[in-house]
């Protein structure tokens, strides 16, 4: 009401000396809008009364000139995006501190495998196999797994490593030591990726993850180059961000990929049923098909290349899990690769059923190495990548309590041999230890331990489900329940 009637009511005191005109009593109106307001009996201001004198202003003019003005417009506000990160506090558009010392981390044991002259011991496999997949003649090509059963390595591992090899074959397997030795901090950050970006704020989990994971990562890519394992591995990081985006294609094309590169990865299929149930068709179909275009075509050129894949013997180790079980067999048993597969699948149904998917990684190798006649150091590798999905991704605590036990029983206990002088048979025990209590201990890990996490994962909100209770519509939000179990 700026220059109205009634500009005294809302305007600053007058100045001094300054006298209110008398104001001239209106029409009588219904109500108070017209009239006299009922708070304020008699006109206002009264007539011929002066406003009171007031101290001269020390600061400034009492009326500045712009005193009409409307305020000038607030600035817009900043998105939220833009704003500068303080410090300290995480940015995804810098580089976070943990990198810069797990970088440099693992270029020292890589040199470390290096100098020794400990890099590339069984890339002869895969450039053997590379070549021969695409020669032609007697136990080549299709018939390559009928005519080679010791190559135990999948389709998709053996065209990889055949296109590496055109560079030449010295420059080919430096290439792939390289290419393979780079992969432990990105396979690591794919890990870490499945968090909330709110939890990616708590980076000491991250570096202290990294300071026993890629150690033993090494031994997988520089010291054995085990482009098989490594391609599995990777792509089962792969499933599961697919699966914790309700991705029913990306997530079977990635197990399918998985198996096509080594066929021990099949275990890995239980993370389809850690989606919802509307969309366990759909991956099984895309897992189903390709598996079936890159297995298929050998198949059909050779009966025989479902025996070489599935009946391959290799030594039983004296220091294998296999041989305190009781299995002392000097080879391999018929039966052992069909059971590490329907251990390793079953086991995994059972994480996903107690709402535990990231385990699923994990309990599927323990599988392996339970009854694995083998005892690769590069098999740990995979276990201390189950472990570190289930530190970062599956339980709130800031130490990786399971990826140190499980380097400690599969890895430090062979070094400890000038301290602790374990034999060939307490080492097989330290790996039945590891192959059937970390999985025990994983699985029935108390609640107050698992992260919670709402609408992250798969089955969040999801109603029917594998493991998810299915409650009345009409009851369900009337009791404050959730229908179906968050993936965590």
């Amino acid at each position: 009401m700026r220059g109205g009637t009634y500009l005294a009511k809302e305007a600053s005191p007058a100045p001094p000396g300054y006298t209110h005109p008398a104001i001239p009593a209106g029409p009588p109106a219904a109500g108070w809008l017209g009239g006299e307001h009922p708070s304020l009996p008699g006109s206002w201001p009264p007539p011929g009364r002066p406003w009171p004198p007031l101290p001269e202003p020390q600061d400034g003019e009492p009326w500045p000139e712009d005193w009409f003005k409307d305020p000038p417009p607030a600035a817009p506000a900043q998105p939220a995006s833009a704003a500068p990160a303080e410090p300290g506090r995480f940015s995804p558009r810098r580089v976070s501190w943990p990198w810069w010392l797990l970088w440099p981390w693992t270029a020292v044991w890589v040199a470390l495998q290096l100098a020794l002259k400990m890099s590339g011991q069984s890339w002869h496999f895969f450039a053997q196999g590379g070549q021969l997949l695409f020669a032609s003649g007697p136990g080549t090509g299709l018939q390559l797994y009928a005519g080679h059963p010791n190559l135990q390595i999948g389709p998709l591992a053996l065209a990889t490593s055949g296109v590496l090899r055109l560079i030449g074959p010295d420059q080919g397997q430096l290439a792939a030591v390289l290419l393979m030795s780079a992969t432990g901090p990105v396979v690591l950050w794919g890990v870490w990726r499945l968090l909330p970006a709110s939890e990616q704020a708590r980076q000491v989990r991250l570096f202290l993850a990294g300071l026993f994971f890629l150690p033993v990562w090494t031994e997988l890519t520089t010291h054995f180059a085990h482009l098989d394992d490594l391609l599995a591995l990777c792509l089962s990081v792969a499933a599961l961000h697919a699966v914790a985006r309700r991705n029913p294609l990306w997530a079977g094309l990635a197990l399918a990929a998985a198996v096509d590169a080594k066929p021990w990865a099949a275990a890995f299929v239980a993370l389809i049923f850690a989606l919802p149930r509307r969309q366990w068709l759909a991956a099984l179909a895309a897992f189903t098909g390709g598996v079936a275009v890159a297995w298929l075509p050998f198949l059909a050129a050779d009966p025989r290349t479902l025996t070489a894949v599935t009946r391959f013997t290799i030594p039983n180790n004296a220091s294998s899990a296999l041989r305190v079980l009781g299995v002392m067999s000097p080879r391999t048993p018929w039966w052992d690769r069909s059971a590490q597969l329907a251990l390793g699948a079953g086991a995994g149904c059972l994480a996903v059923r107690r709402g535990r998917w990231q385990a699923v990684v994990l309990v599927a190798v323990s599988a392996r190495i339970l009854l694995d006649p083998g005892v690769y150091a590069y098999y740990t590798a995979g276990a201390l990548l189950g472990t570190i999905v289930v530190d970062l991704v599956m339980t709130k605590w800031r130490f990786p309590w399971v990826t140190a036990i499980t380097a400690f029983l599969l890895y430090l206990a062979r070094m400890t041999h000038k301290l602790v002088p374990f034999d060939l048979h307490q080492l097989g025990v330290l790996r039945l230890l590891f192959a059937i209590g970390v999985p025990l201990l994983v699985l029935g890990m108390p609640g107050w331990w698992i992260a919670r996490r709402r609408g992250r994962h798969a089955r969040a909100h999801d109603q029917v489900t594998i493991i998810s209770p299915v409650f009345p519509a009409a009851l369900a939000p009337a009791a404050g329940y959730r229908t179906g179990h968050e993936l965590r």
